[in-house]
């Protein structure tokens, strides 16, 4: 056996808005997906592990080709034995028709529903266990987080490198790459714009799809574990800290573990592991682990129990 590539689509309804009568219909967009199945997949022997793991917003996950696919988490996950998947979140003909950087789901929706119809399809389609583990990086917290929050798939336990919490603070007052997260907002939730043409954020609108939020109201459903630089300029690992101590006085279960540098990069963090606790053969290639990588695999293990 070999580890196999699978790029598909499915459909997924996005909010189309009438600006001159505020109107919005839904209608549905093909959205790209990948599914990364190891070496020891089979379609009739015991079914396999998946993660879902979500990508950040310096990447994609196109028809042909993913951030996925060159992530060092997802590599060593898939050379041992997990089965990962990703969706791009934002649908390639719905962004280009209202303005959206492709590289920007910001935790929609729109991409909490495709996930979700891509976990129903993969687990109806190939040999998976149903119960899942949820990883996110960067744009990719805020997707996982609110995929967990939405308590639509069995999650086992969840876990997210320099993630993205907030979208009031982190995305619509600090967006990244030139406002492109904030436009995706503005667009998606068909936000209003006040007499200077800026968008207005609206709590109503956006908040539940801000975990920072959410938490102030609900007890986290699963354990969750972060991996943040304390020097990040790009992601607040401030807001990392109180989301994790929010989780916990609400009783759930939330650990971080911080670096003192490293900026937006904690995969890079410190160097490559000489022995790994896992194989880190990935097609050929191996895989650079460093403590961060380590850190995520050896969490999904512990939990990872039938």
């Amino acid at each position: 056996m070999s580890i196999k590539i699978h790029h598909f689509s499915l459909p997924v309804s996005c909010p189309v808005y009438d600006e001159s009568s505020g109107a919005v219909t839904q209608t549905q967009y093909e959205d790209n997906i990948v599914l990364i199945l190891p070496e020891n997949y089979s379609e009739n022997g015991a079914p396999t592990r998946l993660v879902i793991a979500c990508h950040g917003a310096g990447g994609t996950v196109s028809s042909d080709t993913s951030q996925l696919e060159e992530s060092q988490v997802g590599r060593y996950l898939v050379a041992n034995g997990y089965a990962v998947m990703d969706v791009n979140g934002l649908p390639e003909k719905y962004a280009s028709e209202n303005g959206i950087d492709i590289r920007n789901n910001v935790g929609s929706p729109i991409a909490i529903q495709s996930y979700i119809n891509a976990y129903k399809y993969c687990i109806s389609n190939f040999n998976l266990k149903t119960d899942v583990f949820v990883h996110g990086g960067s744009m990719g917290g805020i997707s996982s987080t609110n995929l967990v929050l939405s308590g639509l798939i069995p999650v086992i336990a969840h876990s997210a490198l320099c993630p993205v919490l907030d979208a009031y603070s982190e995305m619509f007052l600090h967006p990244w790459m030139e406002d492109l997260p904030k436009i995706a907002l503005g667009r998606i939730y068909g936000l209003k714009k006040d007499g200077s043409g800026n968008y207005v954020y609206d709590a109503q609108k956006i908040g539940p799809y801000s975990p920072a939020q959410v938490i102030t109201s609900k007890r986290y459903p699963v354990p969750v574990k972060f991996w943040h630089c304390e020097d990040d300029v790009v992601v607040s690992c401030e807001v990392t800290k109180k989301f994790v101590a929010a989780v916990n006085e609400s009783g759930g279960h939330a650990e971080l573990v911080t670096f003192d540098h490293g900026r937006h990069e904690p995969t890079l963090v410190g160097d490559i592991l000489k022995n790994p606790s896992g194989k880190t053969n990935f097609m050929g290639e191996e895989v650079p682990v460093r403590i961060a990588a380590e850190g995520v695999f050896l969490w999904i293990k512990g939990f990872d129990r039938d």
